[in-house]
């Protein structure tokens, strides 16, 4: 049996992403899928064993870094070390299989019990999920968001705070869950004006460095972002798409608009559920299924509780 192997090659939700690609490999050719992630203590996917990308494992492989559909009519009988997030013109491949190859990825039963624990908490309130992405990300103009002047342009925390401003106003009984890069106590102006629920769940994953550090464990984090049916996005990120559109049920996204200020806090809501990352990604960088509301954030349904019955 050829065998595929995805190591630690990005964070953990372009891997995710990889997954895909992997499969429809898998079952063109019969590769076996062999993951070797520091995570899988707290995931599993279905379908994948665990193992080490060592030397014997690279000698003779093929590197796949993108992919078209050309390329994939060679992969018979290769080895494979695959790398590659977002092929290119495979679609017609790969979207059929991506929700059920999501469904694939299961978090480990302890933690799915702690979050539903911790959802349960919140007794029926409506709960809306934050995701801030900095580290890595990088906020160019402290005063204005803009999608272009970086690869990957983080969101200023004072958007959130209009944001989550404009969300408590229509339902004062709001839970924010916060998740996202670095420590959630450090957002002190968010945790002194809302109510403000964080997972303590310690992560133990630090072998990405400081850019995609955090206090809690990312996957755990992930997995009850994704029980929020709305969030508070950051755009262009894969952990806020597969929290809002691959990992449970559809999330409805509020995202800033370029061009927003503290005064004008611009707002779209975008509701791609089941969508690849490239069409996240292009939402994100180009406008694409964004649709703009103001700020009385009509037509979204502020109302919901978390789901955590998915996990």
């Amino acid at each position: 049996m050829p065998k595929l192997y995805i190591d630690e090659f990005v964070g953990i939700t372009n891997r995710l992403e990889s997954l895909p690609f992997a499969f429809a490999i898998s079952r063109a050719y019969g590769h076996e899928i062999i993951l070797d992630w520091h995570e899988l203590d707290s995931l599993s996917v279905e379908g994948t064993r665990r193992g080490r990308v060592g030397v014997f494992a690279k000698f003779g492989a093929v590197r796949i870094r993108n992919g078209d559909g050309n390329k994939f009519k060679t992969l018979a009988n290769k080895k494979i070390i695959l790398r590659a997030p977002e092929p290119e013109g495979l679609c017609e491949l790969l979207d059929p299989i991506y929700l059920d190859v999501a469904r694939k990825v299961r978090l480990n039963p302890s933690l799915a019990t702690q979050i539903r624990s911790f959802f349960g908490r919140t007794s029926g309130r409506p709960v809306v999920g934050v995701h801030i992405r900095h580290g890595d990300f990088q906020v160019v103009d402290p005063d204005r968001y803009e999608n272009t002047a970086t690869e990957w342009p983080a969101v200023p925390l004072w958007w959130y705070e209009r944001a989550m401003a404009a969300i408590q106003a229509r339902q004062k009984d709001t839970v924010f869950f916060l998740a996202g890069t670095g420590d959630p106590d450090t957002y002190t102006e968010l945790h002194r004006n809302f109510d403000v629920a964080t997972l303590d769940v310690v992560s133990h994953y630090d072998y990405k460095g400081p850019d995609h550090d955090s206090r809690v464990n990312p996957v755990a984090d992930l997995f009850a972002l994704a029980c929020c049916p709305l969030m508070l996005a950051t755009p262009i990120s894969g952990y806020s798409h597969w929290a809002a559109n691959a990992l449970g049920g559809p999330t409805d996204c509020i995202v800033p608009l370029p061009g927003a200020t503290r005064d004008e806090p611009f707002m779209g809501v975008l509701r791609i559920y089941g969508s690849r990352l490239p069409r996240w990604r292009a939402a994100g960088r180009t406008g694409s299924d964004v649709v703009p509301i103001d700020q009385r954030l009509e037509g979204v349904d502020l109302g919901r509780g978390a789901d955590a019955g998915w996990l």
